[in-house]
């Protein structure tokens, strides 16, 4: 497997490859003719558009039940886009997680290893209670069954868009990764109720071996310690803190030396002007910038990354 970024201009020069998992285009959209998975986000990166592009061996394709997918007979990468209209997030949740599962269990990729979710309005009041605690509720609903049968919670990104349906797409494999918790943070899924009726089903981090590799997928981080936010207001602070939580996160994983931090998403809340510089690993990735609204309303960044060992397929192209 290789994840990197490409210009969304060259877009074409990708569509007749027969390696692509999946791609997912950020900005405006050109048309994609490819047979892989594609997936739109309604979020505008600083810059020019940019596509995600996660490359893996011999891929086959289709399209079921409102599901693309592609995999490789070692991973499987999976999107559907569902109405999410007011009232809705939580139904639409159900729904798209209850889709892929099915489609990646029916292809035996059992394990979900990581999972992106993007919807509007994601802070907006919905039936006396914000839609992003909607959301949480539908996801709970859907991953119940899947972790009865001894499925594991993916490491995942939550991020409000400004437009569109509610996207989710996701990684799974044929076997089950390693999950990492951050000693700084209460896990997520055991959140006090004051966050809402049910706690956000996520990891923070999802570790894989594969095919002589191992990978760290890891979860949007923000500026949060123990279970409660910090620096409300201070973007400068919350970038420190959240790097000592991303810091924090590659040691639980026991990554070894030098791993290289093969991408890394940024994603901001209202901000003009150039971000706080990052010190080593994270200064030297191949980094994605995009505007969009954090899980929390008093949250203006939050990172992602993906990071493994040694030195094959690194995040260029």
């Amino acid at each position: 497997m290789r994840i990197f970024y490409y210009p969304a201009a060259r877009r074409a020069e990708l569509e007749h490859r027969s390696d692509i998992l999946g791609v997912v285009g950020y900005g405006p959209q050109t048309a994609w003719r490819g047979h892989a998975p594609h997936v739109a986000v309604p979020l505008r990166p600083v810059g020019p558009p940019m596509d995600e592009v996660i490359t893996g061996g011999t891929v086959v394709s289709a399209v079921r039940d409102g599901v693309h997918y592609a995999h490789d007979g070692e991973w499987l990468f999976a999107t559907v886009e569902v109405e999410a209209a007011s009232g809705g997030i939580e139904r639409a949740a159900v729904d798209a997680y209850g889709r892929i599962l099915r489609r990646a269990e029916d292809e035996g990729y059992r394990y979900l290893i990581r999972a992106w979710q993007y919807f509007p309005d994601i802070h907006a009041p919905d039936e006396g209670l914000e839609r992003y605690r909607q959301f949480n509720r539908g996801r709970h609903q859907a991953l119940e069954g899947y972790l009865a049968r001894g499925g594991v919670r993916p490491a995942a990104t939550c991020i409000g868009t400004p437009t569109g349906a509610l996207t989710l797409h996701v990684l799974a494999h044929r076997r089950p990764g390693i999950a990492i918790e951050n000693p700084r943070q209460v896990c997520a899924y055991r959140y006090p109720e004051i966050y809402g009726p049910r706690p956000p089903d996520f990891v923070r981090a999802m570790k894989v071996a594969d095919v002589g590799r191992t990978w760290l997928w890891i979860s949007g981080t923000a500026a949060i310690v123990g279970h409660e936010s910090r620096a409300p207001g201070d973007l400068k602070a919350q970038a420190r803190e959240t790097l000592a939580n991303l810091d924090a996160l590659v040691a639980s994983a026991g990554l070894g030396d030098g791993p290289q931090v093969l991408a890394m998403k940024v994603y901001v809340r209202g901000h003009e002007g150039p971000l706080p510089s990052w010190p080593q690993p994270w200064a030297g990735a191949p980094t994605l910038i995009l505007g969009g609204d954090i899980c929390r309303p008093e949250l203006a960044l939050e990172i992602e990354a993906v990071m493994a060992d040694g030195d094959m397929g690194a995040g260029h192209e």
